[in-house]
């Protein structure tokens, strides 16, 4: 089987997994410690319209991938409240690895922090209060996992200042609401969809909207 139909294949089943909330790949851990924030994950997800977070399925996609790759360096675009946050850090509990996570709305940053503090994982992250079109060319080392859910239509500023420095090579780049919102990403999307470097597929998890996940090839 051809690479691109391998990936092809590979995302379009955890989507398929992750719709059905079948947790095969799900490790005791992760499901033990969901059981014990379990509470604090409802309370977040009854305001998830609010502040613009991501479903359930799709917070169990980004976990995946995370452990997947098995990724040591993630940056996320978009913390809003922290919910997606926890479900990365949740996944770098496995990996041993770290967030580093951009909001610019200092209250939301205040909430992304204590929230993270409840779940017992701000030891997993680092949340930076800003501008990410500021913040991200300033960040040092190669990111092998990057989540951006900010500004739309402007996915194609954050992956130049990304690519290549920024990137490990192998690395995985998930932009969120890539279906729903695909008229403002539309700059990004052929972009990416045609770089010659990278492969990309759109996932959705909850059959509404998703994901455009892009894999740097390695040479």
């Amino acid at each position: 089987m051809k690479r691109r139909e391998l990936l092809m294949t590979t995302f379009g089943t955890l989507g398929w997994l992750a719709a059905n909330r079948i947790g095969a790949v799900e490790t005791v851990s992760l499901r033990e410690r969901q059981r014990e924030i379990e509470p604090i994950l409802e309370e977040l997800e009854e305001f998830s319209g609010k502040f613009s977070n991501v479903p359930r399925t799709d917070g169990q996609l980004l976990n995946m991938l995370v452990k997947i790759a098995r990724a040591k360096n993630v940056l996320e675009v978009g913390t809003s409240n922290g919910y997606s946050a926890i479900w990365l850090c949740l996944a770098l509990e496995e990996t041993d690895g770290y967030l580093t996570t951009i909001e610019i709305n200092p209250e939301r940053v205040k909430m992304a922090k204590e929230n993270l503090k409840r779940v017992g994982l701000s030891h997993r992250a680092t949340v930076i209060e800003g501008d990410g079109h500021k913040i991200v060319p300033t960040l040092d080392g190669k990111f092998d996992f990057v989540f951006l859910d900010a500004d739309k239509g402007r996915e194609q500023d954050y992956f130049g200042y990304l690519y290549p420095k920024k990137l490990a090579i192998g690395a995985i780049i998930a932009v969120h609401n890539a279906i729903r919102m695909r008229g403002a990403m539309k700059r990004y999307l052929e972009m990416i969809t045609s770089h010659p470097e990278f492969d990309t597929v759109f996932v959705s998890t909850t059959l509404d909207d998703g994901f455009a996940i892009s894999y740097w090839r390695r040479r």
